[in-house]
């Protein structure tokens, strides 16, 4: 049970990053490349907030 609880939380802080990740992104305050840094992102979890980022505006 707590590898689970473990599994959930881990999964809730990688959410949480990659909202912020893309809210940065979307106002223009920070490289893509500095984001991709900071936040620690593949390549695929950049390319998934880019198109996210583009839908929204």
């Amino acid at each position: 049970m707590c590898r689970i609880m473990e599994q959930m939380a881990k999964e809730e802080r990688l959410e949480k990053r990659l909202e912020m990740a893309a809210k940065i992104l979307e106002s223009g305050e920070m490289a893509e490349s500095r984001v991709k840094e900071l936040f620690n992102l593949t390549e695929k979890q950049m390319k998934a907030i880019k198109e996210r980022v583009t839908v929204l505006a």
